[in-house]
């Protein structure tokens, strides 16, 4: 299974379908996501927003895509959206290494979208800004945050065993 971000294709070059918002509220931006399915199926969703990330979660054939609009989840074989939150908060997107769900950061918090696609944060004992999801560890998830109150950069992860933050 694969979910990449590309360039409009060629028309006819693939199977497309279009995943619009059924809002007032949309940019005028558009962007281009071609699925590969485990049977190799070839398609191309376009969806609202400039693209910011996606992630796969293998294990419930569920494929998530943030742009700047919104957050889609979709179903890759059946190519429907299952959940979907337009304007989002989220900021930055990754499966966990169970690959059954998915984790996001806003601007200020970490936490996990569910079964039922709803967020449950991660609780720390410190305020954080600007959180970039890095690379995984084992089940350690890497980020960089800013800190606060003073907005020092550090580094740190999230334990995707015990669901905590912890940072250097």
């Amino acid at each position: 299974m694969n979910a990449e971000f590309i360039y409009q294709p060629i028309s006819g070059q693939y199977d497309e379908k279009s995943f619009d918002l059924d809002t007032v509220w949309k940019s005028l931006n558009w962007c281009w996501v071609k699925f590969t399915t485990d049977d190799l199926d070839e398609w191309v969703g376009s969806f609202r927003g400039v693209p910011v990330k996606t992630a796969i979660a293998e294990n419930i054939k569920q494929v998530a895509v943030l742009t700047g609009d919104c957050i889609y989840i979709l179903d890759i074989e059946k190519r429907e959206i299952l959940f979907y939150e337009p304007q989002t908060q989220f900021r930055d997107l990754i499966s966990v290494p169970s690959k059954d769900k998915f984790l996001v950061a806003d601007y200020y918090q970490i936490g996990l979208i569910d079964k039922d696609f709803q967020f449950h944060a991660i609780k720390t004992n410190f305020d954080m800004d600007y959180i970039e999801f890095k690379d995984y560890n084992g089940d350690r998830l890497n980020i960089a945050i800013d800190k606060m109150p003073d907005y020092n950069r550090v580094d740190g992860y999230v334990d995707t065993k015990n669901w905590i933050i912890v940072t250097e």
